[in-house]
Parts: C-alpha cells; structure tokens; sequence
C-alpha cells in the first residue's frame, strides 16, 4: 500500500496562500482607507480655501452641474451650506428663469469655444425696483491633457463701490459747474464796456478781494489790447468796503495799464472814500480820479488820442 506523498516545507498548503491574499486585501484596504482620509482632509482645506476667498466662486462639469462652490456663493443665493448646491443644475436653484437661460447660454459659450468671458459691469435690477452691479469672470476649466471638463465662475457685488464712483462723479460735477457759475459771476462782476474808441469803462460792483483783483487785472488788460484802448476808466461807485487791499490792487492795475500804454481815471470818489484813503495813506497820485463815472467819461472824450 503506497501512501499519500507528505508537503514540502517549502511549497505553502492553501491556507497559507489564502492567509497570505487576507493579509494583502488587509493592506490595500488600509492605503485606501489612508487615501481617503488625506482626500477628505485635502478637501476640507480646499474648502476652507475657498470660503475665505471675499466673493463668490463655484465650479460645474460640461453638463452645467455644480461640482463645487464656497459659502460665499450658496449664502448669497440663499443656503445655508456647499452641499446644498453640489450636484445640482442652476435651474434646481433659486435663479429667476431669464437668469437661469443667461447663464447657460454664456457657461455653454465658454465650454464650447474654450474662451474666457469677463464682464466688469453686469446690472441687476431686482423685482422690488433695486439696482445691484457685478464684476464676473468665467473661464474654462481643463484636465491634465488640456480637455475642457468644465466652467470655474466668479463675480462681487461692486454695488457700493459704484455708488460711491457715481458720490464722487455727482460731487465732481456740482463742482464744475459751481466753478462754471462761479466764473460767469466774476465775468459779470467785472464788465469791460467799450464807450468810444480808444475808451473803455469797467465798473466795479460788490466786494473786492485778492482772487477777484486779479480778475480785475486780467480783464482790463485784455481789454486793452483787444480794444486797442489808450484810456480805461475803473468805477468803484458800486464797491462796498475801500481798504487798503482794495486801494493797492487798484494801483497795481493802474500801472499795469500805463506798461500798455493806457492811462487809468478811478471814478466813483465820495466823500467818505476818499476820507478812508486818505486815513489810510494811498498814493494815488499815479491815478487820475473823478468823483462820478459821467465825469470821467467826460474827461475821458477830451483827452483820447
């Protein structure tokens, strides 16, 4: 009777095989169970990487699903968290239906052409009248072969920072036309008129201070080129306060004039102003002066050139 041969030490019976496999199911289970935490940990950073971008940032497949989103965006539409978005279509959301067809028309155009689309001015206007602005961007997202997989978007509320543009361009504009109305004050303030040939008379009304002297200057020094004119009659009648300023802005216009050739008569003297520039101690001897402007324009006609 022949009996069975006896295994060798070294060939492993079939328990030792399947121990052996156990154990090697044991540890691919446990790498993966290690991938999966690092994945889940890995996400959980993203996310919070994300969430603390200060504007709204989702992410959808070729199929316009959501894929991802941070909290910015799922409060703004009206949830409360990621996962509420994550897998559904911008119909499933809480979008108005032209809002849902404008956003699958320019996801879709992104996705298809392979083309970035920026909008640095995008108007809402809500059902209750409001007006809301937005700064968007959306851009192709591609895989490791340069495929396209999906759509990354992005856009803020810039609402406040155009309202304060438009503050500022409103403020701008009240300023410019304050300084247009401004100018065409002093313009009327300081009326150059042509009497006769060779004449002209600029009457003064109102109080004279350093800004508007030297519009005063200007004015009839132009005048006097323009006008050709060898006499320029400055009337103060209308003139409130004669002080020293007023006085020696007068002077200084005076012989501004002379270096042109013209001679100056100061006209409107009452009594109490010339008292004042005599307390005063002006030297107007450079100046010729008449008490009323119908004196100086008589004057004026004798001595004309």
């Amino acid at each position: 009777m022949t009996s069975d041969p006896t295994p060798s030490a070294e060939e492993p019976s079939e328990n030792d095989a399947l121990r052996a496999r156990v154990a090697e199911l044991e540890r691919q289970l446990r790498e993966q169970r290690y991938r999966e935490v690092a994945l889940s940990a890995s996400a959980r950073v993203l996310q919070s990487i994300v969430n603390s971008v200060p504007y709204a940032l989702y992410w959808k497949d070729t199929d316009l699903v959501y894929r991802g989103c941070n909290q910015h965006f799922a409060t703004d539409i009206g949830l409360t968290s990621t996962s509420a978005v994550i897998g559904k279509s911008d119909a499933e959301l809480p979008w108005r239906p032209e809002e849902v067809e404008e956003f699958r028309l320019i996801d879709r155009r992104v996705i298809d052409t392979n083309t970035p689309e920026h909008n640095v001015d995008e108007t809402t206007i809500h059902a209750d009248g409001t007006q809301e602005w937005f700064e968007t961007h959306k851009i192709p997202l591609h895989d490791r072969d340069g495929e396209v997989v999906g759509v990354l978007g992005t856009y803020a509320n810039i609402t406040e920072r155009r309202r304060a543009e438009e503050a500022i361009r409103q403020s701008n504009m009240q300023q410019e036309i304050i300084a247009a109305q401004q100018s065409a004050l002093r313009e009327l303030s300081t009326p150059l008129i042509p009497i006769l040939e060779g004449v002209v008379a600029m009457p003064l009304i109102g109080a004279i201070d350093s800004a508007r002297a030297q519009q005063i200057m200007e004015t009839l020094l132009e005048g006097i080129g323009e006008k050709r004119a060898s006499i320029a009659i400055l009337d103060i009648t209308g003139v409130r306060v004669v002080d020293t300023q007023v006085a020696n802005a007068l002077i200084r216009t005076a012989q501004a004039a002379q270096l042109l050739g013209a001679r100056v008569i100061l006209t409107g003297i009452t009594p109490e102003v010339a008292q004042t520039l005599v307390q005063l101690g002006v030297d107007l001897s450079s100046v010729m002066t008449r008490s009323t402007l119908q004196s100086g324009i008589a004057y004026a006609l004798t001595r004309r050139v």
